[in-house]
């Protein structure tokens, strides 16, 4: 992630040595990690919004790289009674998140495993009412991403709903200009820094994801792979290289 980069550089430790087991790795970029993405607020606020719209008390939540529970402290806010179950490999993620969920009592469950390989985790229910992503699958590849819609849309309840929130590629130099404009309205408008963390250039954006190792893709292709198996897509929020999909499997398959 591009700002855990440019911390971390500055004390001569990449983000990738260091991993995001790594305790304070984990508290650094909880506490300032959503100031590169000023508009991850509102889309996070629709997410709430259109799920809440689709569940209800006593139903199952699955969080595909829950992270820190900020985004289970946002819903259980707004949608009472939900029960969430948050995957993610970082155990010193999943630590904080237990700590701020703790309120919230049996509400969530915290699962350890890699979201590339959700066929081999034990999970408390087979079918799911409603699966979230948030900023957590731009980092697998290509196959390994469309294998997890093809598990979300298998083990989604008919009638479910699968929402994506990520970044989005950037695929070509004349597009790359066009984001950057902007980026760099967002950073005057929210005083941020977003655009610095993306590169100057078009040729330091892709060498800043490779170093990374984040593989997103363009919103065409997450469209073409979410339709090819059944499922009915809206685009909720789009905004530079930022965007919100909605999946909806339908009543009768």
């Amino acid at each position: 992630m591009g700002l855990v980069r440019r911390w971390f550089r500055t004390e001569g430790v990449m983000a990738l040595e260091r991993g995001w087991d790594d305790p304070t790795a984990a508290r650094e970029w909880d506490a300032q990690g959503d100031e590169i993405n000023p508009t991850r607020a509102e889309q996070l606020d629709i997410l709430a919004s259109v799920l809440a719209g689709r569940v209800r008390a006593g139903d199952w939540i699955l969080d595909l790289g829950a992270g820190s529970g900020k985004v289970e402290s946002l819903l259980f806010e707004r949608i009472p009674g939900i029960r969430v179950v948050g995957v993610d490999n970082s155990s010193a993620m999943l630590d904080l998140a237990r700590a701020r969920l703790q309120p919230y009592g049996d509400r969530f469950l915290a699962v350890p495993g890699d979201v590339a390989c959700l066929s081999r985790i034990a999970l408390p229910t087979p079918n799911w009412r409603a699966v979230i992503a948030v900023q957590s699958l731009h980092h697998l590849a290509a196959d390994e991403m469309r294998s997890v819609y093809g598990w979300v849309y298998a083990h989604l309840q008919p009638g479910g709903l699968f929402l994506l929130l990520d970044r989005l590629q950037v695929v070509s130099e004349a597009t790359f200009w066009l984001m950057r404009s902007a980026w760099l309205r967002l950073d005057h408008l929210h005083g941020t820094a977003g655009a610095s963390t993306e590169g100057a250039t078009f040729a330091e954006h892709r060498a800043a994801l490779a170093e990374e190792g984040d593989q997103p893709q363009s919103l065409e292709t997450h469209l073409e792979w979410l339709k090819s198996l059944g499922f009915e897509v809206v685009v909720l929020h789009l905004h530079g290289n930022r965007g919100l999909l909605a999946a909806a499997k339908q009543l009768f398959v």
